[in-house]
């Protein structure tokens, strides 16, 4: 049966929406190579699938291509991967009632996490240290209240997503834009472990499938459809994360979004989300009040920052007050403070290396979590 949903998967001439319609008439993928082109053809043009069957040619599959299944079929094996069908009951019934749903997965890890509830959180590759904390923190209470984490296992926001939630024993799902077996970017080598152990990995993608543009939006389909809503924590206006939150409004699903400072180029995407209708998010119960999930009972996450100094000395908690979400230069640092450049200075490094505050291009700004030291 694998084999022949391959075929099907490397198929050329006809759309998704058109394999998935002979596979439902024809009550399997095998079913659709014994029928001849001409009556494939035939029951494509007496559906209304939306897709033009007189231009549609059901290609054969060439001997490479044979070969090709072969050793996907070993490499599956190999790596101890899966494979759902949509006509399976394991498929999720949510990205099943989606435009354009994958023929199937291909699965790593703990496939019953597909039949959790999921929320996606998504954003910028390119976050800065405070979307990426925002990004841990929001990741780790949402997964501590029960529901699973998705998202696409990119740089920046989605990698704190995932860690975020591996690191409270949470659960979490890896969305991938290429084969099982082919880690985007390397350098998430070992998230990809580590979720393959503890989380699952899906794609729609055959195993050795390199990472080509075009599957990166394809991808984020898949996010979206699989989730009860998408959270983007930090995302410029052409992010790919709006991408990912277009398709869940779509789809008929929650967007959320976390506001940030005018002045942030990452923070543009988010506010126009806003602009668009999304749900306004300032913390996880913003999240829960939207989806009718209590959250009187939720079990106490500590972020990293809040397990910093709970006191600082005169000096320290003057300048930290100082300093707002928003950078704030030195010098204007040393104006409002009355102290030296090589204090000012030295208390900068002791409160970044407390996890409090982080250095930007234009200059210093406190962390999220950094907010329950400040003073009245």
């Amino acid at each position: 049966m694998l084999e022949s949903w391959l075929r099907l998967i490397y198929l050329r001439g006809i759309s998704l929406e058109q394999k998935r319609l002979l596979v439902k008439r024809l009550g399997s993928p095998g079913s659709i190579f014994k029928t001849s082109s001409k009556q494939l053809r035939l029951l494509l043009e007496s559906e209304a699938t939306g897709s033009p069957c007189g231009k549609s040619r059901i290609q054969s599959l060439p001997d490479a291509v044979h070969l090709a299944i072969e050793q996907d079929i070993q490499q599956l094996e190999h790596y101890g991967a899966g494979f759902v069908s949509f006509t399976d009951p394991a498929y999720p019934q949510l990205l099943n009632h989606i435009d354009s749903s994958p023929l199937g997965l291909f699965y790593l890890g703990d496939s019953d996490l597909l039949s959790t509830q999921q929320i996606a959180i998504v954003g910028s590759r390119h976050a800065t240290r405070s979307g990426i904390e925002t990004a841990w923190d929001f990741a780790a209470k949402i997964s501590s209240a029960g529901f699973t984490i998705t998202s696409g296992m990119a740089r920046g926001i989605d990698t704190s997503a995932h860690r975020g939630a591996l690191d409270n024993a949470g659960s979490t799902i890896a969305v991938l834009a290429t084969g099982i077996d082919r880690i985007y970017p390397s350098a998430n080598k070992v998230l990809h472990q580590q979720i393959s152990n503890k989380g699952l990995i899906v794609t729609e993608h055959p195993p050795g499938t390199p990472p080509r543009k075009h599957h990166f939006p394809q991808r984020n389909r898949i996010i979206s459809g699989l989730s009860l809503g998408t959270l983007v924590v930090e995302a410029g206006l052409r992010s790919g994360s709006l991408i990912t939150a277009r398709l869940a409004a779509e789809q008929g699903r929650d967007v959320f979004a976390i506001p940030g400072s005018i002045h942030s180029a990452g923070s543009r995407g988010c506010h126009y989300l806003l602009r668009q209708g999304a749900t306004l998010v300032e913390s996880v119960d913003d999240i829960f009040m939207e989806l009718n999930w209590g959250s009187s009972k939720l079990p106490l996450v500590t972020s990293t920052l809040e397990s910093s100094v709970k006191v600082l000395d005169p000096n320290h908690q003057l300048i930290f007050d100082l300093i707002e979400f928003t950078p704030c230069s030195i010098d204007k640092l040393i104006s409002l403070s009355g102290l030296t450049a090589e204090q000012v200075s030295s208390i900068l490094i002791r409160l970044e290396l407390q996890g409090l505050v982080s250095e930007t291009a234009g200059g210093y700004q406190k962390l999220p979590g950094a907010a329950a030291l400040s003073q009245p």
